[in-house]
């Protein structure tokens, strides 16, 4: 599945100072050509590799899929809005996983305010298969990102068999910092794919989600 990515590669002069100047973080995230954004592949254990790490937003336009049928209807369809989303590309070596857990951690800003905040989320993935470019997305929603800005940096930890310490963590841009930062936090905001417009979309590409 090709995605294209809204937030700007920081450099590393860049990413320290977006926390202590705001402006300056503002104008690299506004950076007018959207590039790929991925990080290195994150060191895993027993068998989950993360490959790959992408932030699709603002600039590189992720707009609600539409959906037709012939059945007769009084409402228009207006136009697509803009999600932001989050994606991870990950391996797996042994056969067969029965639960696979991505915890999110989500960081953006109000270029109005310069308030910060924070959108955790937990995702469980069951019988997931040994193979290559697995694929784990979240999302958040149009009106998310109008009322609380754009995103500035995502995480993810990977836990496996119920284990306190992850077998993958990952961030974009690399910086840890954001795990430890007392932001202020909206629970249940961060989607995983099945909460939204998204979930059929391309489906057979994606794990089964484990119902809660």
């Amino acid at each position: 599945m090709k995605m294209t990515a809204g937030l700007s590669i920081l450099s590393a002069v860049a990413l320290a100072f977006m926390f202590s100047a705001p402006q300056a973080s503002a104008q690299a995230r506004r950076a007018s050509s959207p590039a790929t954004a991925a990080v290195q592949p994150a060191a895993g254990k027993e068998g989950v590799v993360i490959r790959k790490m992408e932030i699709a937003g603002q600039n590189a336009k992720v707009k609600t899929p539409e959906f037709r049928n012939d059945a007769p209807s009084n409402e228009s369809q207006v136009q697509g809005r803009e999600w932001a989303r989050i994606a991870v590309q990950y391996d797996t070596d042994a056969e067969w996983i029965d639960d696979l857990e991505f915890r999110y951690l989500v960081l953006v800003k109000n270029l109005k305010t310069g308030a910060f905040t924070t959108f955790p989320a937990s995702v469980t993935y069951m019988d997931v298969p040994k193979g290559k470019r697995h694929t784990s997305t979240v999302f958040l929603r149009p009106n998310t990102l109008e009322r609380y800005g754009a995103v500035e940096w995502a995480g993810v930890k990977i836990y496996l068999k119920g284990k306190d310490t992850p077998v993958a963590v990952a961030q974009m841009p690399d910086d840890p910092r954001p795990w430890s930062i007392e932001y202020k936090t909206r629970e249940g905001v961060l989607l995983n794919r099945a909460q939204t417009p998204f979930a059929l979309v391309a489906i057979d590409n994606y794990e089964t989600i484990k119902p809660k």
